[in-house]
C-alpha cells in the first residue's frame, strides 16, 4: 500500500483516533443537528423518489431508512439518509458539509449492533479523515472535484472500524471507495438540480459499499494515491496528516459550524443582519447592496441563474434571492423556499440591486485557515436618501466557539423548527429529543433509530 493509505489504516486502527470527552460531546451535538435536519428532509422530493427505489431492495442484514422506518441494504439506507440530512442545506458546515457522512455511519453501525458510543467515535473518525484531506488537497480540487471526493474514504474507514476489519481489508476499502467514485463538481454550479443536495450522498453510499466488499475479501489497487495513474497523477502529490491538528488541541468535530439558517454557509453572516438592515432602511428605500466574498463565490452564489431561481436548490444558493427574501419577510426560514415564494416576481427588482463581488484576499484568508474556517464578507448598502452602511464579517452565530449552552439551545430550536414544518406531534418530537441527546448511552444504535419511524410515508 502507498503511504497515504498506510496512514489511513494506521490511524483508523489506533487509539489516537478516539475522541476526548469534550469532542465526544461535540459529536453528539452534530449528530443531533443532523437528525433534526433529517426529520424535515425525509419528506423532500428527491428523498421520496430515492426511498421508493430503496424500498424495493430487501437485505439481511438491513439498515433503517429514517422517516419511513423500513429496512433496506446498508448502502441504500446510507444513500437515502444522507440525502435527507442535506436536503434543505441546513446541516453543519466545514469545508463542505461533513455531517453528510452521518447517514452512512449510522447504517454501518446499525448492522453491526454498535453502541451509541461506538457510532459517535466512528463519526468523529470520518470527520477527521474528511477534514485532513480537504485541508491537504491542491486548490484546484476544490472546484473540479466535488466535496464528496473524500467522504467516501471517511465513511469506508468508519464502517471498517465499526465492523472490526483488518488493516488489509481497510486498505482495500479505502482504495475501492476512491478509484471508481471520483465525483465532479459540476453539480454545484449554474442552474442547480436535485443533485446539488444529493451529490455527497452518492459518495457516502459508495463508502459503505466499498467497506462491504472489502470485508468479504474484494481487493483493489494497493496504491490508489501515489501509484501509476493514481489520484496524485491527476492532481499533484500532497501529504495528509492525521489527526488534522497535529498539536492535538482540536478535532475536526470541534471546528464545525452549526447552521442557524437554511442557507449556504458563506451567506449566513450577512443574512443574519437582515433585521438590522430593515430597521436602518426599508427594502423599497435601498438603492444598492454590494457584497464582497472570497473569489469563486461570486459565481457560485450570484451567477445569472441565481437572479431568477426556478428550483429550491438554486434558491438556497442564490445570495440575491435569500437576502431579498429575508429583507422583505424579516427572516429566512424553511418556508422561504416554497415554489410560490421562489417564483415571487415582486422581489426580483430588489434582487437585481444586490451584487456579489470577488475578493482575492478573502480567498487567501480562507485557504490559510487552520482551525474553524473563517467566512469573510463585506457588505455595503446605499439607501436612496444617500446614507451608507458598511460592515465586515468573519462568520456567523453558528460558530463552533459559542458556549455549549448556546449551541445546544440553537440545535434544540432547530428540531422544533423542523418538526413544526412537517406537523410532527409534540410527543413524537420530544421522544426524538430525549433519545438523541442521550444517544451515547444506547447499547445498540438500532434502538434510537426506531424513534425516527413514522415521520413520513409514500
Amino acid at each position: 500500500m502507498d503511504q497515504t493509505t498506510r496512514n489511513l489504516v494506521n490511524y483508523t486502527l489506533s487509539a489516537d483516533s478516539l475522541l476526548s470527552e469534550s469532542a465526544l460531546g461535540r459529536t453528539t451535538e452534530l449528530l443531533f443537528d443532523s437528525i433534526a435536519c433529517a426529520v424535515v428532509g425525509a419528506g423532500s422530493e428527491a428523498v421520496a423518489l430515492t426511498a421508493k427505489v430503496a424500498r424495493r431492495v430487501q437485505s439481511d442484514p438491513g439498515a433503517t431508512v429514517i422517516g419511513y422506518g423500513f429496512k433496506t441494504s446498508p448502502e441504500l439506507a446510507a444513500l437515502v439518509n444522507s440525502m435527507m440530512v442535506r436536503a434543505y442545506d441546513y446541516n453543519d458546515a466545514l469545508l463542505g458539509h461533513p455531517s453528510d457522512m452521518i447517514g452512512g455511519v449510522l447504517a454501518a453501525g446499525e448492522i453491526a449492533h454498535a453502541s451509541g458510543q461506538e457510532v459517535l467515535q466512528a463519526i468523529g473518525l470520518a470527520y477527521e479523515i474528511y477534514g485532513a484531506f480537504e485541508r491537504s488537497v491542491p486548490p484546484r480540487m476544490k472546484t473540479g472535484f466535488d466535496q464528496g471526493t473524500f467522504m467516501n474514504v471517511g465513511v469506508a474507514m468508519a464502517a471498517g472500524r465499526l465492523w472490526g476489519m483488518t488493516g488489509e481489508q481497510l486498505a482495500n476499502a479505502a482504495s475501492l471507495s476512491l478509484i471508481p467514485n471520483i465525483p465532479l463538481g459540476v453539480s454545484r454550479w449554474g442552474d442547480l438540480s436535485m443533485m446539488k443536495g444529493c451529490a455527497t450522498a452518492f459518495s457516502v453510499r459508495n463508502g459503505v459499499f466499498a467497506a462491504m466488499l472489502a470485508k468479504e475479501g474484494f481487493t483493489s489497487a494497493p496504491e490508489p494515491f501515489s501509484g501509476i495513474y493514481g489520484l496524485h497523477y491527476m492532481t499533484k502529490p500532497f501529504e495528509t496528516h492525521l489527526p488534522l491538528d497535529q498539536s492535538g488541541r482540536q478535532r475536526v468535530v470541534e471546528m464545525t459550524y452549526v447552521k442557524p439558517l437554511p442557507a449556504e454557509n458563506n451567506t449566513i453572516g450577512v443574512l443574519e443582519m437582515a433585521p438590522r438592515i430593515s430597521a436602518w432602511a426599508p427594502a423599497d428605500q435601498i438603492e444598492s447592496i454590494d457584497i464582497e466574498l472570497a473569489t469563486g463565490y461570486e459565481i457560485h452564489l450570484a451567477d445569472e441563474p441565481k437572479y431568477d431561481p426556478k428550483t429550491r436548490e438554486t434558491a438556497d444558493h442564490s445570495f440575491p434571492y435569500m437576502l431579498a427574501r429575508a429583507l422583505v419577510d424579516g427572516e429566512l426560514t424553511l418556508d422561504s423556499y416554497t415554489p410560490e415564494r421562489i417564483a415571487d416576481p415582486s422581489i426580483r427588482p430588489l434582487m437585481r440591486r444586490i451584487k456579489v463581488h470577488a475578493n482575492a484576499e478573502m480567498r487567501k484568508i480562507m485557504q490559510e485557515s487552520k482551525g474553524c474556517e473563517p467566512k469573510p464578507a463585506r457588505i455595503r448598502i446605499r439607501a436612496k436618501d444617500g446614507r451608507e452602511m458598511t460592515e465586515d464579517l468573519m462568520g456567523h452565530s453558528g460558530h463552533p466557539d459559542r458556549p455549549q449552552g448556546a449551541r445546544r439551545e440553537a440545535i434544540d430550536r432547530k428540531l422544533d423548527i423542523c418538526a413544526k414544518a412537517i406537523g410532527l406531534k409534540a410527543d413524537h418530537r420530544e421522544k426524538i429529543r430525549e433519545t438523541w441527546w442521550n444517544v451515547a448511552r444506547a447499547a445498540d444504535i438500532g434502538e434510537p433509530l426506531k424513534t425516527l419511524a413514522g415521520i413520513c410515508s409514500f
